[in-house]
């Protein structure tokens, strides 16, 4: 594993601050319905995707990024939330986040290729 910033200039610990602050803010109070998840899992990866790119302090903005937000339905499994970062040289960079309420669990996985 690359250590953060080290050749890459992307920096996991502000792109994951920056993934859970929008799950956060727009699944909060969600509650599950089966056939408006997609669109909302779309919107939310829309939403990552714009505050990524305007992260400058985070040098975020030269990297273009590829999220896919998947939404289930929570059968008792709790509420926490948790995220991991994994660097690959050819991508760059992979940031994962979940996030669970009493309703939903979400996974938001992030690929970040720098193009300039």
């Amino acid at each position: 594993m690359v250590e953060a910033g080290a050749g890459h200039g992307f920096r996991a610990p502000a792109a994951k601050a920056a993934i859970g602050e929008v799950l956060r803010r727009e699944l909060e109070g969600v509650q599950y319905e089966g056939d408006q998840m997609a669109k909302l899992g779309w919107t939310v990866g829309a939403l990552i995707n714009e505050r990524l790119a305007a992260d400058a302090d985070a040098g975020l903005e030269r990297y273009k990024f590829v999220t896919n937000v998947s939404i289930f339905q929570n059968i008792g499994q709790g509420t926490h939330m948790g995220c991991s970062a994994v660097w690959d040289p050819d991508t760059d960079a992979a940031v994962m986040e979940t996030y669970t309420s009493d309703s939903i669990r979400c996974v938001a996985v992030v690929f970040a290729a720098r193009v300039c």
